[in-house]
């Protein structure tokens, strides 16, 4: 059965009163209005109004406010309106959820009282950042209870020459009592790259997870979205680069077959650079010794600088403990990168500067600026978010709802 709806729209523009900025917000008001009554009339036509009581509801649309009316029936010993449950409309809620997908994709980009500003221009109603707040989260949350569920075996694929992980954490300033800040971790992964320009490459299969977790929830959990993107356990060569944090390290040997673990160099100078001291002819035979992994010499300059100064000891004891201990990590991929073939060795390289570009576009942009403190719970649920729907794009809100409720009068 086919219904048609009709609507009319009639404005009258005077020459006298010409403005096109005028006329095109007319325009665009009774484009609305008639929008609206259509939307009304679609839904009180739905097969889910049609029922014995009927009630009125109320809404906002990406139109605007509506006012429509669909019947109420007994539903498994309840009072509802199917026609509600049909539209995904919450019991006590007042807006449609293509006006919480648009609060969702807002709020990923921009503060809560920025997404609140922008939606209520849209809308020509008025939204709270309270509400965008409450709109968002569960979104959020739907995201971290679907990447707990079981997912769909994938189609079995030749086995990977060599998958990269780097993983990273940034912290974040808490608005928790007895906390000042957290750590959000935050991986990446990928077995392809792609050249660019002269010197620029891309990775060209990238799997990005985060969330605010525990080192051991956040390596199971990332190793899951690796298998079923890479199938991981058959790759010939699993290579893990970081800072040389103990949480990878030891996350790093939980999850992954036989991981290589490589430092990144760029830490490692950070570490060194306070040592090194005014001179600087001593910064440059660091740096000489640390890009062409000359380990045993870095390590023996670096006992001569320990003893050279007791102000600082324990921070140079630190220090040497650290390089001693990552070792044979400064030069992991230079030891692996003869035993591959010639097209998996660009990505055998060093440093990590795709992850410092993922925290710096996924976490400090959004979750950094300026005078910004959050909950762990808030944090973790809109990085989710926003990971989801940088991974799916424009029709994230309907992957995130693809297995709508049944219903059923079982």
């Amino acid at each position: 059965m086919t219904d048609t709806i009709e609507g009319v729209v009639r404005l009258t523009l005077s020459e006298e009163d010409f403005d096109v900025n005028r006329w095109e917000g007319r325009v665009k008001q009774a484009r609305d209005e008639a929008g609206r009554e259509l939307l009304v009339q679609a839904l009180e036509k739905h097969p889910g109004a049609v029922r014995p009581r009927r009630g009125e509801r109320h809404g906002d649309t990406t139109l605007g406010h509506v006012v429509f009316e669909r019947w109420r029936v007994k539903w498994e010993g309840q009072t509802t309106c199917l026609l509600d449950r049909l539209l995904g409309l919450a019991r006590h809620g007042r807006v449609s959820p293509a006006v919480k997908k648009r609060a969702g994709e807002l709020a990923s980009r921009r503060t809560y009282r920025e997404a609140s500003t922008v939606l209520s221009e849209e809308l020509g109603t008025p939204v709270t950042a309270q509400s965008v707040h409450a709109w968002v989260q569960p979104l959020g949350a739907a995201v971290s209870e679907r990447e707990l569920a079981p997912a769909s075996a994938s189609p079995p694929t030749s086995a990977r020459e060599v998958v990269v992980v780097e993983w990273d954490d940034t912290m974040v300033r808490s608005q928790e009592a007895g906390e000042r800040q957290f750590a959000v971790k935050l991986g990446i992964g990928y077995s392809q790259k792609e050249r660019q320009g002269p010197k620029r490459w891309g990775l060209a299969d990238k799997v990005v997870y985060g969330g605010v977790e525990e080192p051991e929830v956040f390596a199971g959990r990332f190793y899951v979205r690796m298998q079923d993107r890479f199938q991981v356990e058959g790759a010939k060569q699993v290579v893990v680069k970081g800072d040389g944090a103990e949480w990878i390290c030891q996350g790093a040997a939980q999850v992954f077959p036989g991981p290589v673990l490589q430092l990144d160099r760029w830490h490692l100078l950070d570490r060194i650079a306070p040592f090194a001291g005014s001179p600087p002819r001593l910064w440059k035979r660091l740096r000489a010794w640390v890009f062409p992994g000359r380990v045993a010499a870095l390590v023996r300059s670096l006992r001569q600088l320990v003893g050279a100064d007791a102000r600082s000891e324990q921070a140079r004891q630190e220090l040497l403990g650290y390089v001693t201990r990552h070792a044979q990590a400064i030069t992991a991929v230079d030891r692996l990168r003869p035993q591959v073939s010639p097209q998996a060795r660009p990505l055998l390289t060093h440093g990590t500067g795709a992850m410092e570009k993922n925290i710096a576009t996924v976490m400090a942009r959004r979750f950094k600026r300026w005078g910004m403190r959050w909950a762990r719970r808030g944090a973790h649920h809109l990085l989710k978010l926003r990971l989801w729907i940088a991974r799916c794009g424009t029709s994230w809100f309907e992957a995130l709802n693809s297995r709508p409720p049944q219903l059923t009068n079982a």
